[in-house]
């Protein structure tokens, strides 16, 4: 029994319990035949300690793409190197899709791209990058829903073409990936990313503060 292992009293018992419970580390079932289930670690448990130590210090844009331009490129050529042939497929299809929305809303847009960019730090196969990259990962989608939400009116053609432009730099980089070309494929996000953080930052801000909880 808990309480006569810790030498602790109930309501402290109850109290730790209920801390478990809000980070995630177990689930309780109420009732006569209820209790506390552990649960695994998992990424979203990082992810939400890290979008609130981040936004209490008052993480701002630019201080985020500023990170993500510097774990992707080579993010990218290590799926070049090392999952070529798995990461391709997958990579293309993710493709297929976006291409599939273009002339959708921007939100459903904004969510397929940021899906290509997690694929891809996945496809990489390096557990502490995925790690950092999956507890940045809230904040990472609010950014970019955020500079979405800034664009200029545009028509729907022009907003077509504009869309379908930026998913040419996405094949590129799967071309260089299927040629198993590390420094190509490193160097092609890098001016992905540095093109695409013109636009994005242009729009809103690299001194914005990203608010994950609002």
């Amino acid at each position: 029994h808990l309480i006569t292992k810790f030498e602790v009293s109930r309501p402290t018992i109850r109290e730790a319990v209920r801390i478990l419970e809000s980070e995630g580390l177990v689930t309780v079932s109420r009732g006569a035949r209820g209790g506390a289930r552990i649960n695994a670690p998992s990424y979203e448990m990082v992810a939400r300690s890290a979008g609130i130590m981040l936004q209490a210090q008052g993480v701002t844009i630019g201080d985020l793409y500023e990170m993500r331009t510097l774990i992707e490129p080579p993010a990218a050529r290590l799926v070049a190197e090392r999952n070529s042939e798995e990461a391709v497929p997958i990579l293309r299809r993710q493709i297929e899709k976006e291409i599939s929305l273009a002339g959708e809303r921007n939100a459903l847009q904004a969510k397929a791209i940021v899906e290509f960019h997690n694929l891809m730090i996945e496809l990489a196969g390096n557990k502490t990058l995925l790690m950092m990259a999956q507890a940045l990962r809230g904040l990472v989608d609010a950014h970019l829903l955020l500079a979405q939400r800034h664009f200029p009116p545009a028509s729907p053609e022009q907003a077509k073409k504009n869309y379908l432009f930026g998913l040419r730099s996405h094949s590129k980089l799967v071309d260089l990936i299927e040629a198993k070309d590390g420094p190509g494929a490193e160097a092609q996000w890098r001016s992905h990313m540095d093109a695409a953080s013109k636009t994005w930052l242009g729009r809103v801000g690299p001194n914005t503060i990203v608010d994950l909880l609002g």
